[in-house]
């Protein structure tokens, strides 16, 4: 199972890492490269956005749009995108300040989704 994260933010990257590896281990969770162009090529199992506006929007459509089967988790600021989260099927939408609980079980059953569909297939 692989992740990757998009934040700017060195502390957020290390604690939203954590909660990752504690839902499906150690594999493969890394941070997106947010300088320049942003280069979707690699299909990941989950993909955490905490980019607000207009950017966050960006990644997670594009993600959502390539990868059907990739699950999105968008954090923001802004309560407005999340109408535009459900209309795209977006998996997670989280507005901030959120609750650690609540994303710690939006990973774990986006894990156990994949799992039972990898299992599946």
């Amino acid at each position: 199972m692989n992740a990757v994260i998009y934040t700017r933010d060195n502390n957020e990257f290390e604690a939203l890492k954590e909660m990752v590896v504690k839902a499906c281990g150690p594999d493969s969770v890394s941070r997106a490269e947010l300088s320049g162009h942003k280069i979707y090529r690699v299909v990941y199992d989950i993909v955490i956005v905490t980019l607000d506006g207009a950017e966050g929007m960006e990644v997670a459509l594009e993600y959502t749009m390539r990868f059907p089967g990739t699950r999105v988790i968008w954090i923001s600021n802004d309560p407005y995108f999340a109408a535009m989260a459900l209309r795209n099927h977006i998996y997670d939408f989280v507005t901030r300040p959120f609750d650690e609980s609540w994303l710690e079980h939006s990973i774990r059953e986006a894990v156990r989704q994949i799992r039972i569909e990898k299992q599946g297939a």
